[in-house]
């Protein structure tokens, strides 16, 4: 029989598996992959608490910039139509929503 060896290497491997394959049934992806042992490198030593707290220091949340609205006064987001009168740089960009009254 002939056959033809595939070596299989990666950087996470120490060495290549052999695998050999037959020339007269090719072989898929899914047989190549059921020999196929894969060792992930794991670290020596643990990290101490201080280097994962470092490393953790950004994961604060930012406080939201408000700013008020020149025409209501209300609280908004900076560069935003304000979202209670509808008002950007002095002119109306969304008309405002008229309130329905309740019928009693």
């Amino acid at each position: 029989m002939n056959r033809r060896v595939i070596i299989i290497g990666t950087l996470l491997l120490l060495a290549g598996m052999v695998i050999l394959a037959f020339k007269e049934k090719p072989l898929s992806e899914m047989a190549l992959l059921k020999g196929m042992v894969i060792i992930l490198q794991l670290p020596k030593r643990r990290h101490s608490k201080s280097r994962r707290d470092k490393r953790r220091a950004n994961w604060k949340l930012r406080t939201v910039n408000l700013s008020r609205c020149p025409q209501c006064g209300a609280p908004k987001l900076p560069h935003r139509v304000c979202p209670g009168c509808g008002y950007y740089e002095g002119r109306e960009i969304i008309p405002p929503k008229k309130k329905k009254e309740k019928k009693g």
